[in-house]
């Protein structure tokens, strides 16, 4: 194949959209494409070309994500990974692959991240499953709270430049302390609030409700849609967000969402393994999980940077030997010496040593670094080897509290 790598143009994203949108059994819209322009960094796309036509594409955007500790760290999301079905198989995502982890070496970007369309991908490239989200339904009628909400303050409706001005905040707040979020541009919010039908999945545009405290200031929203009954006439209130740091607040939203007329039952999006809102119930068992579903993918690049920018919940010592087949002269390979605690931490490359008390392949490595699995688990399911005593010191070191948690599509 006469394949070359190319970069990416303005004039050249619309090509290159519909070759990763082929590989998606989609066709692009004029409308897609400038919904896109809103996010984009050109200088981070991938093209790849065969004897002159576009057969794939790669690209990254740069986010700030949150480790536990709530410490923040550069990252790169990777994104817009497709190949046209007449070139699978040859190669091509691999080659893209190695490319963009040498970029994202280059950048002094100690992890990379992303959302996969299949869970079979991306593990040979080193990604680590880090995150998952919960997909659920709540009948109305059986959705009494233990106790009202104590949140006082009130709800009310937000539209147009109001709330482009409320909500970005509460939500940065929020991120910023919420292990596994990750920020939002101004593109990535503006893209959000053109609220395009193709999104809505049948359902009504964006409803935005705020609550505010006593005093009137804004301290939580939730976004919903609402989906009309085709036959019986019973709508579904559809909950897109709920954002608040305060619990209490928290369960004044959901209240709220369950409290809308006409709705007889409300469907749950992409919420945190450790949700609320089932022990908000009276009855726990009408928190139904409809699935659970992987959603951050973890990649470390440079584990002394990656490991020493998180803070951890315990004080300990671990000596980790990781293995980087996809990358073996990266900067993820080799032994490595990690002294963390809830104040801060070093990581440092040290010498061979006889006997490390982890050794894990780098995606391994990906789904313990924000503390969404324990290590014994890991350990039980042959994906690391140590000892059960070092298990157990890794398990109380990276744990997390909360649960890490996206809920930020890209």
């Amino acid at each position: 194949m006469d394949v070359e790598l190319t970069r990416i143009e303005p004039d050249d994203l619309p090509e290159l959209h519909r070759t990763v949108a082929a590989a998606f059994g989609e066709v692009p819209t004029p409308e897609a494409i400038e919904d896109e322009r809103l996010t984009v960094e050109y200088d981070r796309m991938i093209g790849v070309r065969d004897s002159g036509r576009s057969v794939a594409g790669a690209g990254a955007y740069s986010f700030e994500l949150t480790l536990p500790g709530a410490t923040r760290i550069p990252v790169a999301g990777v994104t817009w990974v497709g190949c046209l079905p007449s070139h699978r198989r040859r190669g091509i995502l691999t080659r893209i692959m190695a490319h963009q982890l040498d970029d994202i070496a280059a950048r002094r970007e100690a992890v990379a991240i992303l959302t996969a369309s299949e869970a079979v991908i991306y593990g040979r490239f080193g990604y680590g499953l880090s995150t998952q989200a919960v997909w659920a339904k709540v009948p109305v009628a059986r959705a009494a709270f233990v106790e009202p909400p104590r949140a006082g303050g009130r709800m009310r409706l937000v539209w147009g430049e109001e709330r482009e001005k409320i909500l970005p905040p509460l939500f940065d707040a929020w991120r910023r302390e919420r292990p596994g979020s990750i920020h939002r541009s101004e593109g990535r919010w503006q893209f959000a609030f053109r609220d395009r039908e193709r999104h809505r999945d049948g359902a009504s545009a964006l409803f935005t409700a705020v609550h505010e405290d006593d005093a009137g200031t804004a301290d939580g929203y939730v976004s919903y849609r609402v989906r009309e009954g085709k036959h019986d006439g019973a709508n579904t209130t559809v909950a897109q967000e709920v954002i608040a740091r305060d619990p209490s607040v928290e369960a004044a939203l959901w209240r709220y969402l369950l409290d809308i007329d006409l709705c007889e039952s409300l469907d749950v999006q992409v919420q945190p393994v450790d949700a609320l809102l089932p022990w908000l119930l009276t009855d726990h068992r009408a928190y139904r999980v409809v699935h659970v579903n992987d959603f951050l993918w973890t990649r470390i690049v440079d584990v002394p940077a990656a490991l020493t920018a998180r803070r951890y919940a315990t004080e300990g010592t671990l000596v980790l030997e990781v293995h980087d087949p996809f990358r073996p002269a990266g900067a993820a390979q080799g032994q490595f010496r990690l002294e963390g605690s809830p104040d801060g931490a070093t990581c440092r490359p040290v010498g061979a040593t006889a006997d490390p008390d982890l050794r894990l392949d780098v995606s391994a490595l990906g789904s313990l670094y924000l503390g969404g699995v324990r290590a014994s688990v890991l350990a039980a399911a042959g994906r690391l080897d140590a000892a059960p005593e070092a298990a157990r010191r890794a398990d109380l070191l990276f744990g997390s509290e909360p649960l890490p948690y996206c809920n930020t599509g890209f």
